[in-house]
C-alpha cells in the first residue's frame, strides 16, 4: 500500500508537468495552425458626422483574421470597418497581399475577406468551425497583438456565458467571458479548443480590468454563415416587444402566474414582428418550448443562465417563433413569422451622412453615429434628449421614421437668431416631417418665396428661399465646401 509520504512525493514530481501540459499542447498546436492564423492590416477612412461633407484623416490598425473553408477568411467586423485598403499576411511569408471584404456582420462585429491572389493560399489549412464551448471549458487565442510580429498563444478557460452588448455595434449578442487577456491586434483572432477547432472569435476586452476578454462563439458565426448562404446579408431577427420583468408577487397574482413563471408585455412596436399578434398585458410564458423566467431569463445547457432574446436572437429573420402567453389568464400559443429590427436612431455602417445645408442652416437625420462625436461617453456627453430617445423611444412609427434635426449654423446675415442647435424639425410650411427626404423635398419644391420651419418646443424658423440659395453660394466657397447637400444612395 502506497505511504501518504509517497504520494505526496508523487504529487509534487507530476505537478510541474501537470502545469506544464496545457501550454505545451497549445504551442504544438500552434506549429499545425500557424498557417491558418494570419495577421491583417487595414487602412481605414470614417465620414465626420461633425462637419458630414468631408471625411476624417485616415488611421491603420493591425489584427487577426484565420483561414475557413472555401478560401475565405474570417476576422472580426470592426477591424476592416470602412476599410479602404486591406493587406493580409501569413507569419511564415514575408509578403502582404491584397484583400477584400467580401461580407460583414455589422451586429455580430464578423467579417469574411477573399484574397484573390491563389498563390496566398500555398501551405495554408483552413481550420474547422466547431461548436459552442461550455462554461469552464479551456480555449487558446491565437493572434498578433501589438507589439510584435510572431503569432501570439492566450490560454483560458470560458468564466461566463452570456447574452449581452456588442461594445462594436451595440447590439446584444450570445457572448464567451474568459479569464484571458485580448489586447489590441488580438481582435478577429481565433479561439480554438483541444482539437484545433474555432470555438469563437476574439472582440472585445473591459479598459481597467486586467485578464478579462470576449469572444463571438461558434453559434455566432455559424448564423452568419448561414444567412449569407442565400447571396444575402439578412441580419437578426426582432420581436419589437417592450417587457416588464415579474418578480414581485403582488403583480404575478393580479395576472394568475400562481405555478408559472414569465414576463409582462408593456408595449408593442408598431411593425414589428410581434405587431398583430401579441397585446400589450400579455404574459410571455415561453419560447419555443423553453420556460422564461421572471427576470427574463431562460437556463442555458451547462447551467448558465441568459436572457431569453437569446432564444429570437438564434433564429434567422423569416423563420417561426413559437410563443407561449397568458392573456386573460389562458394559455395560447402564437406563431411569430420573424423580421428584422427597425430602429428610430439606426447605427449606419459604411455609409456617408446625409445632410442639407439650407441658408448656412445644417440639417440632418439622427443616428447612433453622430452621437459617437462625443467619444466613448457619449450616453453621458451627448444632447441628453437624443440619448432619452434611444433609451426610451427608439423605434419607428407612423408619425415619425426618422429624427430630422437642425445640427449647428454656419453664421451668415440670412440666419442671425436661429441658433437652435439640436432641435428635432416638426412641420415645413405646415407639413408634417416624416423622414429626410421629406424635409428636403417640402423645402426644394416649395413654391413660396418664405419657407417656415416648426421646430421641437414651438420655436419658427422663416427664410427667404432666394437669399437661403446666396448665402449657401456664400458659405460654400467661404467654408471650401464642395456641396450643400448628400441624400445617400
Amino acid at each position: 500500500m502506497m505511504t501518504d509520504r509517497v504520494k505526496r512525493l508523487l504529487l509534487l514530481l507530476l505537478f510541474p508537468w501537470i502545469l506544464l501540459s496545457a501550454p505545451f499542447h497549445a504551442a504544438t498546436l500552434a506549429e499545425r495552425i500557424g498557417s491558418s492564423v494570419v495577421k491583417i492590416f487595414t487602412v481605414s477612412v470614417s465620414p465626420d458626422y461633425f462637419r458630414p461633407w468631408q471625411m476624417q484623416s485616415q488611421r491603420a490598425i493591425s489584427g487577426t483574421c484565420v483561414l475557413i473553408g472555401g478560401k475565405l477568411i474570417l476576422t472580426a467586423a470592426h477591424v476592416v470597418n470602412e476599410g479602404v485598403f486591406i493587406e493580409v499576411k501569413k507569419s511564415s511569408d514575408p509578403k502582404k497581399y491584397i484583400a477584400h471584404v467580401q461580407w460583414i456582420s455589422h451586429e455580430a462585429d464578423l467579417a469574411l475577406l477573399k484574397v484573390e491572389d491563389e498563390t496566398f493560399f500555398e501551405g495554408t489549412k483552413a481550420l474547422k468551425l466547431g461548436s459552442t464551448p461550455h462554461r469552464q471549458e479551456g480555449v487558446a487565442v491565437y493572434g498578433y497583438p501589438e507589439g510584435g510580429n510572431e503569432i501570439s498563444i492566450t490560454q483560458g478557460i470560458i468564466s461566463r456565458i452570456d447574452h449581452t452588448l456588442y461594445v462594436y455595434s451595440n447590439f446584444d449578442l450570445l457572448t464567451l467571458q474568459i479569464d484571458a487577456a485580448i489586447n489590441a491586434g488580438n481582435s478577429g483572432g481565433p479561439a480554438l479548443n483541444e482539437e484545433g477547432d474555432i470555438v469563437g472569435i476574439a472582440m472585445q476586452k473591459i479598459d481597467d480590468s486586467d485578464n478579462i476578454g470576449y469572444i463571438i462563439p461558434s453559434e455566432i458565426i455559424w448564423h452568419f454563415l448561414d444567412d449569407i448562404k442565400d447571396g444575402n446579408y439578412d441580419g437578426f431577427p426582432d420581436d419589437g416587444l417592450y417587457i416588464q420583468t415579474m418578480e414581485n408577487k403582488n403583480l404575478r397574482k393580479h395576472y394568475g402566474m400562481k405555478g408559472r413563471t414569465g414576463v409582462l408585455v408593456t408595449r408593442v412596436v408598431d411593425g414589428s414582428s410581434c405587431d398583430g399578434h401579441i397585446k400589450n398585458g400579455d404574459v410571455l410564458l415561453a419560447i419555443d418550448g423553453v420556460k422564461v423566467a421572471d427576470d427574463l431569463t431562460i437556463a442555458m445547457q451547462g447551467g448558465s443562465r441568459v436572457s431569453a432574446n437569446y432564444l429570437i436572437r438564434k433564429h434567422q429573420i423569416g423563420d417561426t417563433l413559437k410563443l407561449k402567453i397568458l392573456r386573460d389568464k389562458r394559455e395560447i400559443i402564437k406563431d411569430i413569422p420573424l423580421t428584422g429590427e427597425k430602429l428610430l436612431i439606426p447605427y449606419e455602417h459604411g455609409k456617408r451622412p446625409r445632410y442639407m445645408i439650407f441658408g448656412g442652416m445644417i440639417f440632418m437625420p439622427l443616428t447612433r453615429n453622430y452621437l459617437k462625436v462625443w467619444g466613448k461617453e457619449w450616453a453621458e456627453k451627448a444632447p441628453v434628449k437624443f440619448v432619452d430617445l434611444i433609451k426610451n423611444e427608439n423605434y419607428p412609427t407612423e408619425e415619425r421614421r426618422e429624427v430630422v434635426f437642425l445640427q449647428s449654423t454656419l453664421p451668415d446675415r440670412e440666419n442671425t437668431g436661429y441658433a437652435f442647435p439640436h432641435h428635432s424639425i416638426e412641420e415645413v410650411n405646415g407639413k408634417r416631417i416624416k423622414t429626410f427626404n421629406e424635409l428636403v423635398k417640402c423645402i426644394g419644391e416649395s413654391k413660396k418665396r418664405e419657407v417656415k420651419i416648426g421646430l421641437e418646443d414651438g420655436y419658427v424658423i422663416v427664410i427667404d428661399k432666394e437669399k437661403a440659395a446666396k448665402a449657401n453660394e456664400r458659405l460654400l466657397h467661404r467654408y471650401s465646401i464642395e456641396k450643400s447637400a448628400y441624400l445617400g444612395r
